[in-house]
């Protein structure tokens, strides 16, 4: 009953295979980044751990492979070329590192295969004809509602050809395991049985992310923080425009950004003036040390199929503000640990944004309830739902492959 986790990168796959190994259930797990401190040799391993926060895995040397050569190619695509032939550059990549799990897909015989969409369509053609169990690891929403909701910034031609891909990989997976059930919900809307999809909401890591040792401050500057890619997906562009409204009436309000530039950075004022704090992309260890210093996360996604950070912030003790499209609003109990505002509503947002200014003393005293609901989504608390789910269809595709008798050679 082992399983083969692959990933043309990292995301939270580790921590799937590490669910998995801690069961038992783990053949290999298979990766674009390095899994342990000796991958790449210690030069290599700590750049990459820089520029991606990546760390060693815990998980036995004889089970974790590298593939350096996929993200040299989505590295160098970023650092060369323009957008355009760089999200190329990334496509092939992943489908390159999916060509390489099939070819040794057989030395393996794993009992099941786990892999990223985009970078599964050949090993499930191969892992379904050996009678392996083939599950579709999508971190995202279907791509038919991320068109609907956003759009795609993708050439034509390459679009197409990510959602050909997409499709293939959906009709040949026995499962889909998505991070949240809103995700999974615009699977089953896009015509997926019911009974192929799953959620199993991820996890927050609480040794690092906790909350201040004292009480937040209810005096001085009311603080929000926004972490992600300033992005139209993330409904950046809304959040800016939100919090010039609110700072018009209440210019003790600041607003630091976390992380990288993307698509939607024109939406920040010309002039960036003292209520908004640039801090660009930081580590995990400073982004925890940034929530204790913060009053309330903010993430009003127009698309996000889970948001980390809404647990990571609640974690921290931190209250939020989301829309009705993250996938972590599961973790949102309105009045209790943070708000749910309509999607692409810039009204909502705005009142919501200077209402909190306004209630600052209650936001402060939300804190213990924050970190209670955060303590439902640790990462071990995904890793024994996970592992229950993986082990529940394996046995479950087992008793049907002997009902029906082995697949022909």
């Amino acid at each position: 009953m082992a399983v083969l986790v692959t990933h043309p990168g990292r995301q939270h796959s580790h921590q799937a295979a590490v669910a998995l190994h801690r069961q038992g259930l783990l053949t290999g797990y298979w990766s674009g980044a390095p899994s342990l401190a000796r991958q790449g040799g210690v030069l290599l391993s700590g750049l990459l751990s820089r520029l991606h926060g990546y760390g060693p895995v815990d998980l036995p040397a004889h089970k974790a492979r590298w593939r350096p050569l996929t993200p040299g190619l989505r590295r160098l695509g970023g650092a060369l070329l323009p957008r355009k032939p760089a999200a190329w550059v990334d496509y092939v990549a992943c489908r390159e590192f999916d060509r390489w799990v099939a070819r040794r897909l057989r030395a393996t015989a794993p009992a099941a295969v786990l892999c990223c969409e985009i970078s599964a369509a050949a090993t499930f053609r191969l892992a379904r004809y050996d009678g392996a169990l083939a599950l579709l690891d999508a971190p995202s929403l279907h791509h038919a509602a991320q068109d609907r909701l956003h759009g795609t910034t993708d050439p034509p031609s390459l679009h197409r050809r990510i959602v050909a891909t997409k499709d293939a990989e959906i009709a040949t997976a026995h499962h889909i395991l998505t991070v949240s059930p809103i995700a999974r919900e615009t699977y089953v809307a896009a015509g997926v049985a019911e009974d192929r999809v799953h959620s199993v909401l991820l996890g927050a890591d609480l040794e690092l992310f906790t909350p201040p040792r004292e009480t937040r401050s209810s005096d001085g500057p009311f603080r929000f923080v926004f972490a992600g890619a300033r992005i139209r997906r993330k409904a950046f562009d809304l959040l800016v425009k939100a919090f010039e409204e609110a700072y018009r009436s209440r210019p003790d309000a600041r607003l630091a950004l976390v992380g990288p530039a993307g698509d939607a950075e024109s939406a920040l004022p010309r002039e960036c003036h003292a209520g908004i704090e640039i801090l660009g992309p930081v580590g995990q260890q400073e982004l925890a040390e940034v929530f204790r210093r913060s009053h309330c996360l903010v993430l009003p996604s127009r698309n996000d199929s889970y948001g980390m950070v809404v647990a990571e912030a609640l974690a921290s003790g931190l209250p939020v503000v989301v829309s009705e499209m993250v996938g972590s609003k599961e973790l949102v109990r309105p009045e209790e640990t943070g708000w749910i505002v309509p999607v692409d509503d810039l009204d909502a947002l705005t009142r919501r944004l200077l209402a909190c200014v306004d209630q600052r003393a209650r936001l402060a005293g939300m804190g213990p309830t924050c970190r209670t609901m955060a303590e439902t989504a640790s990462w071990e608390a995904y890793h024994r739902r996970f592992a229950e789910l993986v082990r529940e269809l394996l046995q479950a595709h087992r008793e049907d492959t002997g009902r029906r008798g082995s697949p022909p050679p």
